[in-house]
């Protein structure tokens, strides 16, 4: 499924009649971009509202410890999914920020996937940043009839995540 992330290209120069798609596929990128940046935005300044309508009705919100220190843990539907982000740490009483890094998105019609690095950056009580976590979110979305692109499934695999919340001297 993942394996399909080619590194096929767009045509250098398209031609007139594959102009029209390749703009088509250009807006889709950059709707679905929204979507991704939404997500970190929402969750790091604890915009519930906005965080839940990246993620369809029955949408699915799963982590993946790559160590076994790590749990899984899967939300799925519009409950599960409020009540995650309702308990997230947020600014101004925690301090950190979901990157978003290189991402892949790989357009079919009104589907997409997307594979991509994340990292999420903490604050310390004496306010230096660390490295909380990192890893890779594997992410598919569609676009619903409102016009916006929403993940029916977003999974983050934690890779890496660091020993403690406190300064990582």
């Amino acid at each position: 499924m993942w394996e399909a992330m080619t590194n096929e290209r767009r045509p250098a120069n398209p031609g007139i009649h594959d102009l029209e798609t390749t703009v088509a596929v250009l807006m889709a990128e950059r709707s679905v971009l929204d979507t991704l940046y939404r997500y970190g935005h929402s969750i790091d300044y604890g915009l519930e509202d906005e965080w839940l309508d990246c993620f369809t009705a029955d949408g699915v919100f799963e982590v993946r410890g790559q160590t076994t220190d790590i749990p899984r843990r899967s939300y799925q539907g519009r409950d599960e999914l409020a009540r995650f982000v309702s308990q997230h740490t947020r600014a101004p009483d925690r301090w950190h920020k979901h990157l978003l890094i290189e991402p892949r998105i790989a357009v079919d019609g009104a589907s997409a996937k997307v594979c991509s690095y994340f990292a999420r950056l903490d604050s310390t009580d004496k306010g230096r940043p660390f490295v909380h976590a990192f890893g890779r979110y594997r992410d598919e979305l569609i676009r619903e009839a409102d016009g916006c692109w929403r993940f029916t499934e977003r999974i983050a695999e934690v890779e890496a995540k660091g020993p403690n919340d406190e300064d990582p001297r």
